[in-house]
């Protein structure tokens, strides 16, 4: 996950009140007394938030605010190691894992009082996955939700959702407060999913009410709501006291500052103006980190789940030749990219899947460094040196020396690289755009579920042609091998983790990517909020849940 960064009121504004407070009580007259701070976290991102439709969600960035805003049927617990409830206090599972029945709480309002219903919760899935969902296009998301009954008919029919009426089939409320979800097949993950931003609760009247600028009017039942958003510049959420099942937050304002320089986000953090620095941090601010005692202190470290590579187009020449794609794999120095550009930090990729989630497969070596034998495959392939458009995302000095060590690294080996760099918080829709043509695109990914579907099926499954399969890399083994385990229950995970690793042998073998590394995940963090808290910012599942976050500043 990537950058996310808050503020507070200064140490030096909280000693002068204090200091007031002195000087007022020496005075023997009458005594003053220092308007109470309002609990305040605030950050900085180098992105912008690209939308708080839940339905348009694709990006970290937005992500972010978005789990403050609105609530899941289910969500993971404080420390993000299992899924518990969310809107729904229980849920039952039929002795198939085929069918979800789920129990909303009472009293439920959003944030502008009107009542949750389960028609309500209806009306969003049905939304997320139609063809053309209220005000927010064809849902990126959409298809996490293909296993629900009727979904193929609903999707085709490019109708838009609306209470009451059609959708898809597997979808009912057999009682006022009850959702039943029905599943063509058994989901080990399928908790998962639910608690995804793609599956918030929304409210469906201000959905309907705004169309396309409902995100300029985001309305859900989460801890906090939206205070003000001046969009590009900065968003401020206020806390919500509308629902009392969870803890009232004690911090009462988020301030996100978007589009900031990572100079400027540490500037901020050493003026204790932002509370802290979201990373992946960036090799400059790393060493700056490192070497300035001050700051090492507050540094915190973890590995993430996630991985950057490569994808190659393979709808066209060069690289529907799998001769092509491996040249490409040995013709890049991981080793020296990693010491290069995260400074050590990274661990050199092998395949798809990280080595924290299950089914990882540790018998998979990287591919060396070998520019003879890319040299010889490219040779074997057949390139005549036509060119080859390499795309990436320039938003960080990173990315662009990045992008130079490649194509210096690829043309070594004789291939022709023309570098077209773009900046996007939401680079998949882009990489996936038609006007935007490309044969290598830099892409990353950070898990939304610690389970190895969402690598292997939401990246390179037929599913998500047009959508995170960039490159549309496809092969029918390997396809056998992932739906078999995306139709297993829970209980046969073993099954499905040998599986993920057959998968995984041939997604190396065949190199549905040019691999680079896997993602680690650090911060800077001031020493006010609380030590406890530390894994809402470190933890590969979501990122900070403020609704939870102490301070003693």
């Amino acid at each position: 996950m990537r950058q996310h960064r808050m503020q507070r009121w200064s140490i030096a504004a909280a000693g002068f009140a204090v200091a007031a407070l002195a000087l007022a009580g020496c005075g023997g007259g009458t005594t003053s007394t220092a308007p109470a701070k309002t609990p305040t976290v605030r950050f900085g991102d180098q992105l912008n938030i690209t939308t708080l439709d839940p339905a348009s969600w694709s990006d970290v960035t937005s992500m972010q605010p978005m789990q403050e805003i609105y609530d899941t049927l289910v969500e993971y617990a404080k420390d993000n190691s299992t899924i518990v409830p969310g809107l729904a206090y229980k849920w039952k599972v039929s002795p198939d894992g085929k069918t979800y029945t789920f129990y909303l709480r009472k009293g439920l309002k959003f944030s502008n009082g009107d009542p949750v219903t389960a028609q309500d919760v209806i009306y969003d899935l049905n939304r997320v996955t139609s063809a053309s969902p209220v005000g927010a296009g064809p849902a990126p998301y959409g298809f996490a939700y293909s296993d629900i009954q009727g979904y193929t008919t609903w999707n085709a029919s490019k109708q838009q959702a609306t209470l009451g009426g059609t959708g898809m089939t597997g979808l009912s409320s057999p009682a006022p407060n009850v959702v039943q979800i029905a599943l063509d097949t058994p989901q080990a993950y399928f908790l998962n999913e639910l608690a995804l931003m793609s599956a918030a609760i929304i409210d469906p009247a201000e959905a309907v009410k705004y169309g396309a600028n409902y995100q300029l009017h985001a309305i859900g039942t989460g801890p906090y709501k939206v205070g003000n958003w001046n969009k590009g510049h900065q968003l401020v959420l206020v806390a919500s006291s509308v629902n009392t099942f969870r803890p009232k937050p004690q911090i009462q304002k988020i301030v996100i500052d978007e589009a900031v320089t990572t100079t400027l986000q540490l500037l901020r953090f050493q003026q204790g103006e932002y509370d802290f620095m979201w990373g992946p941090l960036d090799s400059a601010t790393y060493a700056k980190t490192i070497s300035t005692p001050s700051l090492k202190k507050l540094y915190h470290s973890v590995p993430e789940n996630g991985i950057v590579y490569l994808a190659f187009n393979t709808t066209k020449p060069p690289f529907n030749n799998v001769d092509m794609r491996l040249a490409v794999n040995y013709a890049l120095n991981k080793q020296l990219i990693v010491k290069d550009i995260t400074n050590g930090r990274a661990q050199i990729a092998s395949q798809p899947l990280p080595p924290l989630i299950p089914g990882y497969n540790s018998s998979i070596q990287p591919f060396p460094y070998d520019p003879n034998q890319a040299k010889a495959l490219l040779k074997s392939a057949g390139y005549n040196g036509a060119p080859i458009t390499f795309i990436y995302l320039a938003d960080n000095s990173d990315h662009i020396r990045m992008a130079d060590m490649i194509q210096q690294q690829l043309e070594a080996v004789g291939m022709k690289v023309t570098l077209k760099p773009f900046n996007s918080g939401s680079y998949w829709s882009y990489e996936d755009a038609p006007s935007n043509p490309f044969n290598i695109a830099w892409t990353d990914w950070f898990q939304d579920y610690p389970d190895g579907q969402d690598f292997l099926e939401n990246l390179l499954g037929k599913e998500a042609f047009n959508a995170t399969n960039v490159g549309e890399w496809t092969d029918p083994t390997f396809q056998k091998l992932i739906d078999t385990a995306d139709a297993l229950p829970a209980s046969q995970d073993a099954t499905r983790y040998a599986d993920f690793q057959q998968a995984e042998t041939i997604a190396h073998n065949k190199a549905a990517w040019g691999y680079l590394y896997y993602y680690w995940n650090d911060a800077l963090v001031q020493p006010w909020i609380h030590p406890s808290d530390l894994n809402l910012y470190l933890h590969p599942v979501k990122t900070p849940a403020f609704e939870y976050m102490t301070t003693s500043h």
